[in-house]
């Protein structure tokens, strides 16, 4: 996401009013969920895996110092791979990112990701 040039002052564009602000929580709404397509990025710490070396928990730290939590399902088919995960983000309310199950093929490449879901 491209930074913006901001100017003091109230005809300096600004983020002062209701619009401009909506439009900053948008953007930080959208790269947050970028992010959560790869929380290892954000793992800090200890991260638990499985037999098959599959991360299913870790503490995550998120580029603003936010702490959050990875919990994620090892595939029953392709015991290496995750199929779907959890990732929070411990503002109030929490805030909980959700990749669902996603299908693999036969080789175990995935074919259908569905989009990420957000709750509070």
């Amino acid at each position: 996401m491209p930074k913006r040039n901001w100017v003091d002052g109230a005809t300096g564009n600004t983020p002062l009013n209701a619009a401009r602000l909506n439009a900053l929580e948008t953007d930080l709404d959208a790269a947050l969920t970028a992010l959560a397509a790869d929380p290892s990025l954000m793992f800090s710490g200890a991260v638990t895996r499985d037999t098959n070396g599959v991360p299913t928990s870790a503490s995550v730290v998120w580029p603003d110092g936010v702490a959050g939590v990875y919990s994620g399902t090892a595939s029953t088919a392709f015991p290496t791979a995750v199929d779907s995960y959890t990732v929070t983000r411990a503002v109030t309310p929490t805030k909980t990112y959700t990749q669902p199950a996603v299908t693999r093929d036969g080789t175990g490449q995935i074919t259908t990701r569905p989009p990420i879901t957000v709750s509070s």
